[in-house]
Order: structure tokens, then C-alpha cells, then sequence
């Protein structure tokens, strides 16, 4: 049993610690948040303690959820860590390169778990299309979603597009070659919808695009290979793989739906990680596969900036290098 906290309760946060207090292997000691009367309507729910003080909670705890706005992952994280917990951090892991390999440095040199909310890897649809996506040649990507006024701080790039990031480095095992990317601001000083094109040494080719300003909600990516297609809605857990078949000599494609689980994502990752944490289930999301993300996702950034300096575009809060 692990004693475990969530700090920050916001829009992620309170799934959380709602989750955390459910675990069998979870015993949910409390939450901080700096709205205090926020802090304290979650606690109740979840059966904790509310702390005002993280350290105090962090004293307690084995284990902690970092969920608040990520210009303050970097020092939460440190911290939690110098009181030896292990972490997991939503994503993004930091405003910048410098503060997020400080934070993996340090999990590694105190030997203690690092995981970054690469939430979903665990949604049920992306881990059904796995063993079916084996030599993508071309993958698109489409992340859209309306403007929430959340997660604003950041750029759309370390908002939304590294989920998909993420999975595509996982799918495509080859170094980039060459990266073009466009970006605008609409709604904020942040770019809010964004566009990039990866091209891959062995010739595979990604497609993404990242918009928080969108009409409606989508969440599809899909993977092109030798003679299949597999389109993924994360969104609606739906997996449909279209083959080619020879009829009478002739190609014809068929269709066919991937019976995918209803499992919230969620709670799939947090107990991978508290299954991690008491070394009964491999690493999910290494330090290695945390740093490539991110170092990808600041690589589009710097092409988007590039760009927007040309065509006179001003990005007055541009993620640090």
C-alpha cells in the first residue's frame, strides 16, 4: 500500500485524487491546492485531509500527483522529490528543457519514478491498435478542441500536440530528418492551433495537427502500412482497420472493427504507475521517451517561431529554449 497525495485539484487533479482514493494499493493521505476552499470541497469528497502546505502533505506521502499550471511543475517536482517521492506530472513536464531535464536528472540520481501524463497510451483504443500498427509509412494526426480557456500558459505544440507525439515516436522507430511547422495565435498570446510535418530517415512521413479553437472535439490519428489502414478515434474508442484483399485478381479493400475495452484512461495509467512504483509492472513513459517528446515538441516550436518572425506574426510568450 502506498500513501499517496495530489497537488493542484483543477480540471485534472480531482480525477485523480478521486481515482487514487479508489485504488486497492492506494491509501489517498490528501491533497493541497492554493484555493483553499476548492482544496478542502475535494478532500471531503475523497475522504482526505486537505493540506495548505505541500511539504507537510509530501512528508506524508509516498507517492504524488503533480497537476497544477506548468510554470510551476519544475519547483513542486524538486521538491516532492527531495522528500523522496516518486511523481507524476501532467503534462507538459515544464515550461522549458533546462527545468525538465533538471527534473529527470533527479529522479534519476535519487532513484525514484518520473512519469509524465502521457495520458493517452493508455486510452483503450490506442492500446488496442498496438499490436496492428507495425511499419507505418504515413500517420495524421488530429487533435482538436474548442477553447477551454485551460492550459493556456503553454502553447498548443505542449498542450495538445505532444499526446500524439508521443505515440508516434513510439509507432515510428527511426530518427527525424526534417521538421516543418506552422503556428498562429488566435485567442491568446500562445499559438493556439498548430500544424507539422515529420519526416522520418526510413521514409516514413507524420502529419499533425493541434488546434484548442476548434468548433467540436476530435481525437483521430491514423496509421498507413503495406497494404492496411488503421484509423484510431481515441475520442469515441473506436479502432477500424481496412485491409486489402484479392478478389478474382483484383484488389478490394475490407473493413473491419477492433473490439476495443471501456476502460477509463485515466485510471489505466495511474495504476500502471502505482504498479510501477511497487515493481510489479514495467516502466511506462521512461525518462529517455519523456525527454524525446519534449525535445521534438520545442523543435516544432522553434519551426513555428522561425516561420512567424517571416511572415510578421508576434509570439510575445514564446516557450524558453
Amino acid at each position: 500500500m502506498l500513501k499517496s497525495g495530489v497537488i493542484g485539484v483543477g480540471h485534472m487533479g480531482h480525477h485523480h485524487a478521486r481515482i487514487l482514493s479508489e485504488l486497492p494499493d492506494s491509501e489517498l493521505v490528501g491533497i493541497c491546492d492554493i484555493d483553499e476552499s476548492r482544496g478542502k470541497e475535494i478532500a471531503k469528497k475523497c475522504n482526505c485531509s486537505f493540506f495548505k502546505d505541500r511539504i507537510e502533505l509530501l512528508k506524508l506521502t509516498d507517492v504524488v500527483v503533480i497537476a497544477t499550471s506548468t510554470s510551476t511543475h519544475r519547483d513542486i517536482a524538486l521538491d516532492a522529490l527531495k522528500q523522496g517521492n516518486h511523481i507524476l506530472v501532467e503534462k507538459p513536464i515544464s515550461l522549458d528543457l533546462r527545468e525538465a531535464e533538471e527534473i529527470i536528472s533527479t529522479a534519476l540520481g535519487k532513484n525514484l519514478l518520473l512519469r509524465v501524463g502521457y495520458v493517452e497510451r493508455f486510452n483503450p483504443a490506442i492500446l488496442a491498435a498496438r499490436g496492428i500498427v507495425e511499419r507505418p509509412l504515413f500517420i495524421e494526426a488530429h487533435r482538436l478542441s474548442p477553447f477551454y480557456g485551460r492550459g493556456t500558459d503553454v502553447s498548443v505544440v505542449l498542450d495538445l500536440m505532444v499526446h500524439d507525439l508521443d505515440i508516434i515516436l513510439q509507432c515510428i522507430k527511426s530518427p527525424i530528418e526534417h521538421i516543418s511547422a506552422c503556428g498562429i495565435p488566435v485567442l491568446t498570446d500562445n499559438i493556439d492551433i498548430a500544424n507539422a510535418r515529420l519526416e522520418f530517415k526510413n521514409g516514413a512521413i507524420a502529419n499533425l495537427t493541434a488546434s484548442r479553437i476548434s468548433l467540436g472535439k476530435l481525437r483521430k490519428i491514423r496509421f498507413w502500412q503495406k497494404y492496411s489502414y488503421i484509423s484510431v478515434d481515441s475520442l469515441n474508442k473506436k479502432v477500424t482497420v481496412y485491409h486489402r484483399m484479392i478478389n478474382n485478381g483484383m484488389p478490394e479493400i475490407t473493413e473491419e472493427e477492433v473490439e476495443v475495452p471501456t476502460e477509463e484512461p485515466l485510471r489505466l495509467e495511474i495504476q500502471s504507475f502505482i504498479d510501477t512504483c511497487l515493481e510489479n509492472k514495467k516502466i511506462e513513459v521512461n525518462p529517455e521517451e519523456t525527454r524525446a517528446a519534449f525535445t521534438l515538441a520545442h523543435q516544432i516550436l522553434d519551426r513555428i517561431e522561425s516561420r512567424a518572425d517571416r511572415v510578421n506574426i508576434n509570439l510575445p510568450h514564446k516557450e524558453n529554449p
